[in-house]
């Protein structure tokens, strides 16, 4: 009943291009737009969003705004095929959408006034992204938070992003500074601050791959840093909209986003705790700091419907020979009722040295206590689908 609307001798757009296969959920009008462009096109309309999921998930789906259980798709495909590729042609697309699309494998938004051209440009960049992702390559978005004030959150998130390039390898580690009004990661780097945060916040649907790519900073090292300048208003202008796109798109980009997040409550701050995969709650270990970690833990893990906790990790911890006037860690662990998850030494003058030439902690002291137990960290965090040849590939790249 529902066939594939095929044309056997289209009228192809001026480029000449064609999209093999598309499902479309959109208007009328631009259905038949649609057939000029498309060898094969399914219509969606009438079909309930476990057909579609059943019939074309896995593959390119495009949905318009406002076209009848055009959100219960989007919802459905992001839990049940998140590996479907999906285009939506929206103006204002609400956040609760854009957050069920951060759970897809490779999503887009396209305005209103999109024409064919422009869909089939958007297409093609899914097709790509979906090829690479299945190729065994999966994002993953880690957002580190700070319990308390100074306990280090952007050192830990900038050494935690370094130490991940070093064993995958440069070029897939980005690092994203949502400290918007006052962030540091730019200054401990020496980098440039590319984000245009008016634009992203005034048409946060216009973000893509090579937008995106124009608003990265790259270190030497192999990591991209995603940061705006300093601004006291900046936390004022950032929509929930806007931050979720821009994670959206740079976990299409990269395989591991690594987010720097305020301690204080933002707009967008809960959406994102529930879509990362992994939070980490940075904390000391003191009672004030402990007890402060242990509610944000939990107030974390209402929100994250995976059924994966916040991990709690404790950092600048004194080196194991030096006199320690703090109580044990396991006794810390009864007293919030909660696992710790890993501890950081303290290296303050390797960290001093680091931000005041610009260069991460490990290519200052290399064998800093701090290193390794970040590094050893990561190795926890990393999933288990990385081989060893990913690792030793990292190895004989640092060798050179």
């Amino acid at each position: 009943m529902f066939e594939p609307l095929r044309n056997p001798e289209p009228d192809a757009p001026p480029s000449g291009r064609i999209i093999p296969a598309l499902a479309a959920l959109v208007r009328p009008e631009r259905m038949v737009e649609l057939t000029a462009c498309c060898a094969e096109l399914s219509d969606l309309a009438g079909l309930s969003a476990s057909e579609i999921v059943l019939r074309h998930g896995g593959g390119l789906v495009l949905v318009e705004q406002g076209v009848t259980g055009y959100d219960q798709v989007i919802l459905t495909l992001a839990v049940e095929r998140p590996n479907t590729a999906v285009i939506v042609i929206s103006d204002q697309l609400p956040g609760h959408m854009v957050r069920a699309l951060m759970k897809l494998e490779a999503s887009d938004i396209v305005p209103a006034s999109a024409g064919v051209e422009e869909i089939i440009d958007v297409a093609e960049q899914l097709r790509e992204t979906q090829s690479i992702q299945g190729s065994g390559a999966t994002s993953k978005c880690w957002a580190f938070r700070g319990a308390v004030g100074g306990a280090g959150v952007s050192t830990l998130a900038i050494e935690s992003a370094f130490s991940l390039a070093r064993k995958v390898g440069p070029g897939k580690v980005c690092l994203v500074d949502l400290n918007l009004a006052d962030g540091m990661t730019t200054s401990f780097l020496e980098a440039v601050p590319k984000l245009d945060l008016h634009a992203l916040t005034a048409a946060p649907e216009r973000l893509d791959q090579r937008l995106l790519a124009a608003w990265c900073w790259e270190h030497a090292d192999g990591v991209s840093l995603i940061a705006a300048p300093r601004n006291p208003d900046a936390d004022m202008l950032a929509s929930e909209q806007a931050i979720l796109r821009l994670l959206d798109v740079a976990c299409s980009a990269f395989e591991y986003v690594l987010v720097d997040m305020p301690r204080h409550m933002m707009p967008w701050t809960k959406p994102v705790l529930g879509a990362v995969d992994e939070v980490i709650i940075i904390s000391e270990l003191t009672v004030p700091s402990l007890h402060a970690a242990a509610d944000m833990c939990r107030e974390t893990d209402i929100l994250r419907s995976d059924g994966n906790p916040s991990k709690l990790v404790l950092n600048r911890m004194f080196p194991k020979k030096r006199f320690r006037a703090e109580f044990a860690v396991d006794k810390a662990e009864q007293a919030i009722e909660r696992e710790i998850h890993t501890t950081i030494t303290s290296d303050w003058d390797a960290a001093r040295t680091a931000v005041n030439l610009g260069k991460p902690i490990a290519d200052v002291k290399p064998k800093s206590a701090l290193v390794l137990d970040v590094a050893a960290f990561i190795d926890r965090l990393l999933p288990e689908g990385i081989s060893e040849v990913d690792r030793k590939a990292g190895k004989k790249r640092r060798a050179k």
